[in-house]
């Protein structure tokens, strides 16, 4: 019993005084800032007012507000630089050092090689860039054949130009694609069938495209980015005459990118994304649709194994291109299938679930997703894919045979590149 009492005199005593406190601004406030670490050089480059400021920060308690706002000054003075605050513990009781790390943004000279893979049903992908940066401007170039994120292979050259402002915040720039495009003869049989038929809204083939698409991104919160802009694809149609037509979307997204480091858990990382691309004819558009679109990924690891799930969804409104409709069966998706024998045309709805582990050299995984059209037949698919690869990385080069499940036939698919 006089434990009892004594419980309950605790929680009479305890709790309304803590229910009338007022919510801490920062853990850390009580503590005194014992000195601000800095790279020499990057302090250089910073206005005398600026140094001044960062000094007299020694010696007083840690105010979160105060120092944001200085970060804020050493990215706008310091453009093309990547800003980024921590706190460690002091030498002295009750204190704390405050490390600002002024880092560099990559400069990308060299060609690099983003994207190369071999799909036995899809043959090669290959794409090489460059790029060259100077004081926050970076211009891009490259080269490309891919035959596995669309329906049709697109061969041809790109470039772009980006400006960095604000520490990396606030980009802004243009790309522009001209490619090639071959078709499939699964997909031309099924156009030639819907022509006959006379059902279907599906367009025609195109020969060629180019693409403009001047954007703007904003960092407003660590790890959250916006961007916006204008997106215009310029083709020539096929059939039933050769003709110029013309699709312009206005485009937004917003993105998340979160990691963190437990050393008792291991690494733990959080990406999510949604992007609407909205053309209509008062855009000047030949097309007037909406394509919205989803992707969610949580990855983890620790010591020699990782394991990455990842979620995709898509829905089409009205008439659209080719290039927009949504597929499944290729390199990152039902890596057991064949997209041309899954639906040769796509579909304006699709979604797709997949687990990725790796261990060491051996990497196994799970792909699960359906893609159809509104009001048409659904069928939800399944594969394995297991295989070799050479690191936990997404870049990490791996060779993988993948087999449909649940099907009669199990013909199997080898996959073998990078970025997969």
């Amino acid at each position: 019993m006089r434990v009892a009492h004594f419980i309950a005199w605790l929680a009479l005593s305890v709790l309304p005084a803590a229910c009338n406190q007022e919510p801490a601004v920062n853990v850390n406030s009580r503590y005194t800032v014992e000195s601000i670490e800095i790279s020499p050089r990057a302090e250089a480059r910073l206005s005398d007012s600026l140094k001044l400021d960062l000094r007299k920060l020694v010696g007083e308690k840690f105010n979160q507000e105060t120092v944001d706002k200085i970060v804020r000054r050493i990215r706008r003075e310091l453009s093309g630089y990547r800003v980024v605050q921590r706190i460690a513990k002091g030498t002295n009781p009750e204190s704390i050092r405050l490390i600002v790390d002024v880092v560099r943004a990559k400069r990308e000279k060299d060609v690099v090689l983003p994207r190369l893979v071999y799909h036995s049903k899809e043959n090669f992908t290959f794409g090489a860039d460059g790029a060259i940066e100077h004081g926050g401007n970076r211009l891009s170039f490259g080269i490309l054949t891919d035959n596995d994120e669309l329906l049709e292979r697109y061969s041809g050259i790109r470039g772009g130009y980006q400006r960095t402002l604000a520490g990396g915040r606030f980009r802004g720039g243009f790309v522009v694609e001209s490619f090639r495009s071959q078709w499939n003869g699964a997909t031309l049989e099924a156009l030639a069938r819907q022509l006959a038929g006379g059902t279907g809204n599906v367009p025609e083939i195109y020969r060629t495209r180019l693409h403009i698409q001047p954007d703007v991104r904003v960092e407003f919160l660590p790890g959250v980015t916006w961007s916006g802009g204008f997106s215009v694809q310029r083709f020539q149609t096929q059939f039933p005459a050769a003709r110029f037509e013309r699709s312009q979307a206005l485009i937004t997204s917003l993105r998340l990118n979160h990691e963190w480091d437990l050393s008792a858990s291991g690494k733990h990382m959080v990406e999510a994304g949604y992007s609407l691309r909205a053309a209509t004819k008062g855009l000047g558009s030949d097309y007037s649709y909406t394509r919205q679109f989803v992707n969610l990924e949580y990855g983890f690891r620790r010591g020699r194994d990782a394991i990455t799930a990842t979620f995709l969804a898509g829905w089409l409104n009205g008439q659209a291109p080719l290039f927009e409709r949504f597929l499944l069966g290729n390199s990152t998706t039902l890596r057991g299938y064949n997209k041309y024998d899954i639906d040769p045309l796509g579909g304006n709805r699709m979604a797709h679930g997949s687990v990725d582990y790796r261990h060491r050299w051996v990497r196994v995984v799970y792909d699960t997703g359906v893609v159809y059209d509104r009001g048409g037949a659904t069928k939800v698919r399944h594969s394995l894919a297991g295989g070799l690869t050479t690191g936990q990385k997404r870049d990490s080069l791996s060779f993988l045979v993948a087999f449909p499940l649940r099907e009669g036939r199990m013909e199997p698919i080898f996959i073998v590149g990078m970025n997969f």
